[in-house]
């Protein structure tokens, strides 16, 4: 059995592979002495030589669209590199602004960059361009307060707008150029989707998922004079829920269709040879794409076959080669012996609720199991290579990751059925999943755990509230736990994007929708709670804060409770650091094999030393 050190620390494991725009350099993520860094490579007789690594405070990198020069983040700065001369950086981050965001990068060295910033108004983003040095800032468009996002041409002059009514429509505006006035091309109900992109240079053909008019997502194509749609591909089941585009301003090649397992459906020349290089052996393949040459004839991909971990190639749709850029230690492969697949169960109420269910293989029924709830709500779990399940997996544990009526890629009118269903119907899933578990024998009474994230937490948090004690222990990451105070307190920049939390969770503003949000929060329920808790926060949470998880702890140790309490600086709404991750994994394999009977390596070294030596960063709460 591989320690969770081998899961989590593995100091060989890449990622994030990139081609330069002309797909001379590679560039990727690794670690190096045992911090995270960047590497940049060139082929050499077959072989991918490194050929440069940075090191520091670096979070995000990419590639100029024009030459072979490197753009590293660190911290709030944007340094410029050419590879072949590393040790020369080029400060080019955007002057004057406190807040920013690029989200059009230069197209050649004399172009302007697109930039957002909220440093007007906290709660809306006024538009911006400055030149490829950071410099030259120039406001391109003042939000006028109701504006969500712009789409911009080649030209970078803005040719769609989306924009948010008071009744709470969402006005799709289109032009042809600059000196065109704004027209709707569409205007969407507010549970309505529209994911929209050019398909040309000037910004006068689209395609979208879209789900306006119909129950569920297909991808289509836009008239932006009409706003007529024409459906390119749909499912009876599922959303579209993703496309696959090698070029920008081209139409989409491949679209996603994850109707259990994923399916890849071609729609280009370019998405024929892409599917047949990728999809080259039996069973099923989740892919993500990590990057693209300019031309969009060299992408890099991480494929995961059959929920093994991912294998990350260079793929060449010009030739039609597939170049296998870095795999999985060989133990890490070997030790993956479990086997995901979809199911459903029938709820009390007779809805059926998708799931997937993840069991060890070769292990006799019953085995501890943990039921998943995923965040959001509006998210959904989908087929694919997951760590913490590999890892749950290896101890002996079943996981079913539940997708509760509320949660996306089903359809609107499944997404609507969790509308002010918090602590009722959504919660109820969550307890018939456990009891399906038990009615299948896939699992034994007092051997069931919950677990989740944010939302999620919020709902593993209510689960041990059932009279019937279905579960024994929760692990409960960053979470809502009192929804009046997180609904009055939600980020400013979430401002126009309210009205979908509103939908699930009623108006703060409104004293009976309060009193339903108290009623059903788990720190206001703390006297019908049983069993034992895991809870993890970050110190630097932007979203729920820290807060809400001390004063549960402090609640449910009042309570009386078993509780085992862990917070980490230098982190937020998510574990970045692997330090971080690896003592969470190490604590929960603990955790589960006290209370649920699982296998847990009797000593772990790194883990143990990671835990000391990020006293800085990391605070156990008992």
């Amino acid at each position: 059995m591989l320690s969770s050190s081998r899961f989590y620390a593995d100091t060989r494991a890449t990622w994030g592979y990139e081609p330069s725009f002309d797909g001379a350099l590679i560039a990727w993520w690794g670690s190096k002495r045992g911090a995270r860094a960047v590497f940049v490579g060139e082929f050499s007789s077959g072989k991918l030589n490194i050929i440069a690594t940075f090191k520091g405070d670096l979070f995000h990198f990419g590639w100029r669209q024009y030459a072979n020069l490197l753009v590293l983040t660190e911290k709030d700065r944007l340094w410029e590199v050419d590879p072949r001369r590393p040790r020369i950086r080029t400060d080019v981050t955007p002057r004057g602004f406190q807040t920013w965001q690029v989200i059009v990068e230069p197209g050649h060295a004399e172009d302007s960059q697109s930039i957002i910033s909220y440093d007007r108004n906290p709660a809306v983003a006024d538009l911006y361009t400055t030149g490829a040095d950071g410099r030259g800032k120039r406001l391109v468009e003042q939000n006028n307060g109701a504006t969500e996002s712009w789409l911009l041409n080649e030209a970078q002059v803005p040719c769609v707008r989306v924009e948010l009514a008071a009744s709470g429509i969402r006005r799709y505006l289109h032009r042809s150029d600059a000196d065109t006035p704004w027209q709707e091309m569409a205007a969407l109900e507010p549970d309505d989707t529209m994911v929209i992109w050019r398909t040309d240079r000037s910004g006068n053909a689209f395609e979208a998922l879209s789900n306006r008019q119909r129950d569920k997502i297909a991808l289509v194509s836009l008239d932006p004079v009409t706003g007529k749609e024409t459906v390119l591909v749909e499912d009876g089941n599922v959303d579209v829920s993703d496309v696959l585009r090698f070029t920008p301003t081209e139409p989409a090649d491949v679209a996603v269709i994850r109707d259990g397992y994923p399916r890849y459906q071609t729609l280009s020349e370019r998405g024929t040879i892409f599917t047949g290089l990728v999809l080259d052996r039996d069973g099923h393949a989740d892919i993500q794409i990590s990057g693209s040459s300019k031309d969009g004839s060299l992408l890099t991909v991480a494929i995961s076959y059959d929920e093994r971990p991912y294998q990350h190639y260079l793929l060449n749709l010009a030739d039609k080669s597939k170049t296998l850029l870095s795999a999985p230690a060989e133990k890490l492969k070997s030790s993956y012996s479990a086997v995901t697949k979809p199911v459903s169960f029938t709820a009390g109420d007779g809805e059926e609720i998708p799931a997937l269910l993840t069991l060890p293989a070769g292990a006799p029924h019953p085995v501890p199991t943990v039921v998943m709830a995923h965040g959001g709500p509006a998210r959904h779990d989908s087929w694919g290579y997951n760590i913490e399940k590999s890892f749950l997996a290896s101890r002996g544990y079943g996981i079913l990751s539940v997708n509760y009526r509320g949660s996306t890629g089903f359809g609107k009118r499944y997404q609507s059925l969790g509308y002010r269903q918090f602590g009722r119907k959504m919660q109820d899933d969550i307890a018939d999943a456990g009891r399906w578990l038990l009615a299948q024998g896939i699992a034994a009474e007092g051997k069931l755990a919950v677990a989740g994230e944010s939302y999620g937490g919020f709902m593993a948090a209510l689960a041990m509230a059932g009279e019937d004690r279905l579960f024994s222990a929760a692990i409960i990451d960053y979470a809502i736990l009192d929804l009046p105070y997180q609904m009055q307190n939600n980020p400013v920049g979430w401002g126009l994007f309210l009205g979908q939390v509103i939908r699930y969770f009623g108006n703060p503003d409104d004293p009976g929708d309060l009193t339903q949000m108290q009623e059903f929060s788990p720190l206001h329920n703390v006297e019908k709670l049983r069993g034992s808790f895991l809870l993890t926060a970050g110190m630097e949470d932007p979203v729920v804060g820290c807060q809400q998880t001390k004063t549960f702890e402090k609640a449910l140790r009042k309570a009386d409770l078993d509780v085992t309490a862990l917070y980490f600086h230098r982190e937020g709404h998510g574990y970045a650091g692997w330090q971080t991750k690896l003592v969470r994994a190490r604590e929960i394999e603990l955790f589960l094999s006290r209370k649920l009977g699982g296998k847990a390596k009797k000593i772990d070294p790194l883990a143990l030393l990671s835990k000391h030596w990020i006293q800085g960063r990391f605070v156990n709460g008992q």
